[in-house]
């Protein structure tokens, strides 16, 4: 016994003085007082750049809770479940095409599921806490909207997909971004407001209609391409743009653009098209130097160290990011450089050059790249920065066997000979590519993607890396989905890249409890974070990494355990994918509140949809229906407060 409580107490004096050393080191005296960072307890806050406002605490104290958060019971009316309806039935009528469903049998389904919809969630049994709850905040929410109009000022998240508002004055906010459009050359106008601009901006898109019949001359032999990419003007949504504040140079505020596109953007079905060619063929070409993401990139490069052994204690690493990756070049240089098949060359063309969008009263249109969001525009960037790699590659030693590879605009590569030579490399290559926008890193030690990097005289030591002026205990911001189950998610890889980036044992202890922490400062409980806790670490049989005192060499064989399992999960995914692709597997969404009987609808739904739909001429799984059911979120404090969305009825050319 007496053994047991010094184990014990041990453990908890470990973890206080952990906690309260790292803390406070985080939360003090790291932002500037310039920059005026309200804080509001220990959990996460806005960032308040507003020179007066009249929020109480109880209007920051929700504000707090960062864009992502979901107030509860707003479904309340009869219309807004017919209209939240509207994704399920979309999702079904595709269900029921693939599926060889005749016109009365998918009437009759969407009947039945809808009534079964309807009925469950038109009275949804609520406690009265929550009920309290809803009604104060909705009355909060009205308040602060009232209040940002009637002081003049901006509320918008971070740039940084962190889940963190900014609260900042209108003018000012307004004067930086009217300042990058005037400087910029990403963009030019393309024409002004007036009583002809819906009908310039319609024969704008008959003219691309027919383009694509000038370039597929035979029209019967090319229906089926012509009907991916042709525009039905009747459902276009013109993009806009808007800003969003860059506080990584703080105490100086700056302003990122970004351009709001939907399925129904003009050019949106031509760029799918479009990419699913191209893509093919830069994977190909590709194959092995492309990172998916930090945890790929870790296990290709230990898989390099442990096949050349080539990792020697003067080994440096270099990192370059091209700052403008999605706004390389202009789009003459894009097409001439980089495709060379003549209709391909034509439609690429149509799509650059036809990427409009609104902004403050004016259509602009992109004369550099495209939307960051678009497929196509990655692509693109991708075979033109292609030949930047080759020329690097070719200008150097780096085809002995060094480690080189590329997470999108971001690029690593080792380093074994001198670095006078290396420099002598780099600048060859900035004065050959003069128009991209460099940043440049080498040496032992340095970050890369969410990794620290070091050579420990030929030996790799890593660690989970944070940004120096993201603000510390923050989630990330959750654009589309229910936030608290992508929030439990998110817990549970960062843990899994824990583990993957972190060699020393004490390291993935202290990120563990700060990830605990993080939690706890955003509002949820001890219950829900040692729950997922307790299951991840049951499931990687890790039980030991909560037992002090901390052993490295069973840490070693968890490591190498859970690099084994992310292998057989890949596998795990590309199967799924692929049943997507053979019409095997579907997937449904529809709004749901955060109340009701989600889990009985679910399984509702899953009967009537199995009992009438039978797969045919497939051995997959004994021809069961296999059924992917999310649920998406109703407004989120983002979408009810930030009026980043013009109100100019251009925007919607129906």
């Amino acid at each position: 016994l007496d053994r047991r409580y010094e184990l014990c107490k041990r453990k908890l004096d470990c973890t206080e003085q952990f906690r309260l050393n790292y803390y406070l080191r985080q939360h003090f005296g790291q932002q500037s007082d310039e920059f005026n960072l309200a804080k509001i307890s220990f959990s996460p806050t806005i960032i308040i750049h507003a020179s007066m406002h009249v929020f109480n605490k109880e209007h920051l104290r929700l504000l707090s809770r960062g864009p992502s958060y979901v107030p509860p019971y707003q479904m309340t009316k009869k219309q807004n479940l017919e209209k939240n309806y509207k994704q399920l039935q979309h999702d079904l009528n595709l269900l029921f095409v693939k599926s060889n469903l005749n016109m009365v049998q998918s009437m009759f389904l969407q009947k039945q599921i809808k009534d079964s919809y309807m009925e469950m969630f038109s009275n949804p049994i609520l406690s009265k806490s929550i009920y309290e709850r809803a009604h104060y905040e909705q009355q909060l929410i009205e308040q602060i909207r009232n209040d940002l109009k009637s002081f003049d000022l901006i509320l918008r998240r971070t740039h940084d997909q962190q889940n963190v508002f900014y609260l900042g004055d209108r003018k000012l906010f307004e004067k930086l971004s009217n300042e990058f459009m005037l400087q910029t050359d990403l963009f030019e106008i393309d024409t002004t407001i007036d009583q002809t601009t819906r009908d310039y901006l319609t024969n704008k898109i008959k003219l691309m209609n027919r383009e694509f019949e000038n370039i597929f001359m035979n029209t019967t032999k090319y229906k089926d391409e012509l009907k991916k990419i042709n525009v039905i003007i009747d459902k276009v949504e013109l993009p806009y743009l808007y800003f969003l504040p860059d506080l990584s140079e703080q105490p100086l505020l700056n302003v990122k653009p970004m351009i709001m596109t939907t399925q129904y953007n003009a050019t949106y079905r031509l760029g799918k098209f479009l990419n699913q060619l191209l893509q093919t063929a830069i994977d190909i070409h590709q194959q092995g130097r492309i990172f998916h993401n930090g945890n790929d990139f870790l296990e290709k490069f230990h898989n390099y160290i442990d096949q050349y052994d080539r990792l020697r204690s003067k080994t440096n690493f270099v990192t370059i990011t091209i700052k403008n990756f999605y706004h390389l070049a202009s789009h003459d240089v894009l097409l001439m450089e980089n495709i060379h098949i003549t209709k391909i060359v034509r439609l690429t063309s149509l799509f650059l050059h036809n990427n409009r969008f609104y902004y403050d009263g004016k259509i602009y249109r992109f004369i550099k790249g495209g939307p960051s969001n678009s497929g196509l525009i990655e692509t693109l960037s991708n075979i033109y920065v292609n030949r930047m790699e080759k020329f690097l590659i070719d200008q150097s030693s780096m085809k002995q066997n060094e480690f080189y590879g590329r997470y999108h605009n971001q690029i690593f590569f080792t380093w074994n000979q001198s670095l006078d030579e290396l420099q002598q490399i780099l600048k060859s290559m900035t004065s050959e590519y003069h128009h991209l926008n460099f940043d440049i890193h080498f040496g032992k030690k340095l970050n890369y993607l969410d990794l620290y990097l070091e050579n420990h005289d030929g030996i790799l030591y890593s660690r989970v890396h944070y940004q120096e002026n993201q603000q510390p205990s923050t989630l990330p911001y959750i654009s589309n989905g229910n936030s608290i189950t992508k929030h439990s998610h998110w817990l549970r890889s960062s843990l899994i890249r824990a583990i993957r980036y972190c060699t020393s044992v004490e390291d993935f202890n202290h990120e563990r409890i700060y990830l605990e922490m993080t939690y706890l400062a955003n509002g949820y409980s001890i219950d829900f974070i040692d729950k997922h806790i307790q299951h991840f670490l049951t499931f990687f049989d890790a039980k030991s990494l909560q037992q002090l005192p901390l052993d490295q060499h069973v840490y070693k064989k968890i490591r190498h355990r859970l690099f084994n399992f992310m292998r057989a999960q890949r596998q795990y995914k590309e199967k799924k994918q692929e049943s997507f692709k053979k019409n095997r597997r579907f997937h449904l969404s529809y709004i749901y509140d955060n109340v009701g009987p989600k889990g009985r609808f679910n399984k509702k739904l899953r009967e009537i949809l199995s009992k009438h739909i039978q797969l045919q001429n497939t051995t997959f799984e004994n021809n069961k229906l296999q059924l992917d059911i999310t649920t998406k979120s109703q407004h989120s404090l983002i979408s009810l407060l930030s009026g980043q969305r013009p109100s100019h009825p251009i925007l919607n050319l129906k």
